[in-house]
């Protein structure tokens, strides 16, 4: 990472993540072991249970569940050139939506992080093209392929307590995981689970 406050963001971060999967396992962190996908996704080596780990400036967000998962969070007031990332990144019924959208910028959001969400339960990172699936088909939100078909994954919304921030989570099950929590500058907060939205 090139500037500091970005090192020292995801030093805390992944201390936070060992402390809180040494809880939610109720084991010492010292006996965590960590391995990395060939896309460099973390994961633990024994397999007792997926998380995904994701900030955005000062907020930070983890997910734990015992099926493969996927979350992204974002804060909507961060500068972005939100219409020409849609145009460039987005499939074309998205960006149509974003072009007559009534509050484009969140919508732009809201798409982003399902497809960040996607591609991390994928494992495959950016590598995987944003514009081969969609998150919004038929004035509804999901995960689906190019003709509308839905995906195998579950897409769900955190409820965020706190304002300007998205959020969304892609899962194999249908059930929430167990825990969301949320760090903006360093305070901690529990959030509860929208499906579908």
């Amino acid at each position: 990472m090139i500037f500091e406050h970005h090192r020292r963001r995801q030093m805390v971060a992944c201390a936070l993540l060992r402390q809180l999967l040494s809880i939610h396992l109720q084991r010492p962190a010292s006996e965590l072991r960590w391995e990395k996908a060939a896309h460099g996704k973390p994961f633990l080596a024994d397999g007792s249970c997926h998380f995904n780990l994701t900030h955005s400036e000062n907020l930070a967000a983890l997910a734990v569940s015992p099926f493969e998962l996927g979350l992204d969070v974002e804060d909507r007031t961060r500068r972005v050139e939100y219409l020409a990332l849609g145009r460039r990144f987005f499939a074309a019924p998205e960006t149509a939506e974003l072009e007559r959208a009534d509050d484009p910028r969140r919508f732009f959001f809201e798409v982003w992080t399902a497809k960040e969400a996607y591609i991390k339960a994928l494992g495959d990172g950016l590598s995987h093209p944003l514009d081969q699936f969609l998150t919004y088909y038929d004035q509804q939100w999901g995960l689906f392929d190019l003709q509308g078909r839905p995906l195998k994954w579950h897409l769900s919304r955190p409820l965020c307590p706190f304002p300007e921030t998205s959020a969304a989570l892609a899962s194999l099950s249908a059930e929430p995981p167990q825990s969301y929590l949320f760090t903006p500058e360093g305070s901690l907060a529990a959030v509860t689970v929208a499906s579908g939205r």
